[in-house]
């Protein structure tokens, strides 16, 4: 039977970024209190009202104390080293804490080999992809792979990090000749050209009940979510495929939670790219664009509340704000902070970096294609 936690039960979050720091304003709203565990002090969780472990996470005393002080625990942020998600598992198992996402989820979703191969397992379209482990999976790769393609880090690569392109295969027999016997934790992705790219936001709770947003487009610029448009312009079809995918994946591995599941539309075809176990950035519409926002699914998904009968969403549209777009001071700002179609949310980061994420703009209304000129 499902435990359901009501306020002020004290919810964990395994990462104190921005993800963190929209579930912690949604719990707070609902008279919850939250903790959050990361090495990141005066974290944009900590500053929305989160109280902060600070901590590496491989410091397994801070972290046992930490899940010592919670009620139930999730996850904002999938790069928890092996260790310590064995170590939280554990854990989980002896004092009946509940974690959701599980752990095993997380380990799926934080390594592309095993995301990828999951897939394949669940007879989900994905690209064609060779796991590149040693020397001797790479010569056999270059001889099999179809080129362009792409080499991928099987772990912590996000926003176009840790990839490189080969155009042809000559280029890969060359990069292949210069390793050495080291060992090597590589995916090579034949390249697919696609139309359009599209996410799903899925919540699945403790009961096996599914919910899902309808798919959304993206617009990426140098590999980094520029913009979503909600609902997406999908036909029918794909809109089908898209959403039976990220249910068949939700429920072959047992899934408790917020994810978004990424997608490459190309015709009448998809094909599944990655998924995140957490809310994800092509979700942030639904803060201001649905009956419920994707944070208020994970926090009902942790805690047991029961989800709602359906999700409702108007047309709308996100823009993410990058270090270089920070320009409180501008006109364009001016502009959208007087229509009331815009809302503006940020993360309490105080070094507006290149292609740091800042915060983001939301926009509900007619026309949302058009709301954030590309």
């Amino acid at each position: 039977m499902t435990k359901i936690l009501v306020p002020p039960a004290r919810l964990g979050v395994m990462g104190s970024g921005q993800l963190g720091r929209m579930f912690a304003q949604e719990a707070i709203r609902m008279g919850y209190l939250v903790s959050v565990y990361s090495p990141e002090r005066n974290s944009p969780a900590s500053l929305a009202g989160a109280s902060e472990t600070v901590a590496p996470y491989e410091d397994e005393s801070s972290l046992q104390t930490f899940l010592k002080s919670v009620d139930a625990l999730t996850f904002e942020f999938e790069n928890i080293p092996g260790a310590e998600l064995n170590f939280i598992s554990e854990y989980s198992k002896k004092n009946s804490l509940p974690v959701f996402p599980s752990p095993e989820c997380i380990r799926i979703a934080q390594h592309r080999i095993r995301e990828k191969t999951l897939f394949s397992k669940l007879e989900l379209p994905t690209v064609p992809f060779y796991p590149i482990t040693n020397k001797g999976e790479a010569t056999k790769a270059a001889e099999t792979s179809k080129f362009p393609a792409v080499l991928k880090t099987s772990s912590f690569g996000y926003d176009g990090k840790g990839q490189t392109k080969f155009k042809t295969k000559e280029e890969f027999r060359a990069w292949v000749g210069s390793l050495g016997q080291e060992p090597l934790d590589l995916i090579l992705e034949e390249w697919y050209e696609f139309d359009k790219e599209g996410s799903v936001i899925l919540a699945r709770d403790q009961k096996g009940n599914i919910l899902c947003y309808s798919p959304s487009e993206n617009i990426h610029k140098n590999h980094i979510l520029d913009t979503t448009i909600h609902p997406g312009n999908f036909s029918d079809s794909i809109k089908k495929q898209m959403i039976e995918s990220a249910k068949i994946l939700a429920e072959g591995i047992d899934y408790v939670g917020v994810f978004g599941l990424e997608f490459f539309i190309k015709g009448d075809k998809i094909v599944l790219n990655e998924f995140a176990p957490r809310p994800h950035n092509s979700g942030h519409f639904s803060q201001n664009g649905a009956n419920i926002s994707q944070f208020q699914l994970q926090l009902r998904c942790l805690t047991g509340l029961p989800l709602p009968s359906e999700l409702s969403s108007q047309p709308s549209s996100m823009k993410n704000i990058l270090g270089q777009d920070y320009l409180p001071d501008s006109t364009l700002w001016a502009k959208y902070l007087s229509d009331e179609r815009y809302t503006l949310h940020l993360y309490g980061k105080s070094d507006p970096r290149q292609d740091r994420k800042m915060g983001h703009w939301n926009y509900v209304g007619d026309k949302a294609e058009k709301a954030f000129p590309q």
